[in-house]
């Protein structure tokens, strides 16, 4: 072999490992990347040996349990909770129409906060 021949099979091996390097690289920032961008995960793994004849699975009965617990709904929740020692002023609106046959099957509520000078008060509608 001569030289040139040497030269020109060295560059093309250099290539070859440096095609291989990137690819390799990109292999690990795949498995150990951040958990949100991890690509085996561990469903994938099994996977893996699903169709290998050497290993054989079998499936076990899961155990469940029933758990129950009470809890108390509290009146008012969230950031925007008004202050109960604010005087109340309840507005109710009702139908124009005439419904004394008919029966309430629930309300809404609305609370908003008013301000008039000197004081607060919760206006219930």
């Amino acid at each position: 072999m001569t030289y040139q021949e040497l030269l020109a099979g060295y560059e093309s091996q250099k290539k070859t490992i440096a095609s291989l390097q990137e690819q390799l690289a990109g292999l690990y920032k795949l498995i150990n990347g951040f958990k949100s961008e991890r690509f085996l995960q561990e469903i994938f793994l099994d996977q893996l040996s699903l169709f290998s004849e050497a290993t054989t699975t079998l499936v076990e009965e899961s155990k469940q349990e029933t758990i129950t617990y009470t809890r108390d709904k509290k009146k008012h929740q969230g950031p925007n909770a008004l202050p109960e020692h604010l005087v109340v002023w309840e507005v109710v609106l009702e139908p124009e129409e005439n419904t004394s046959s008919l029966t309430k099957i629930g309300e809404e509520v609305t609370e908003t906060l008013e301000y008039t000078p000197a004081s607060l008060v919760k206006k219930r509608t």
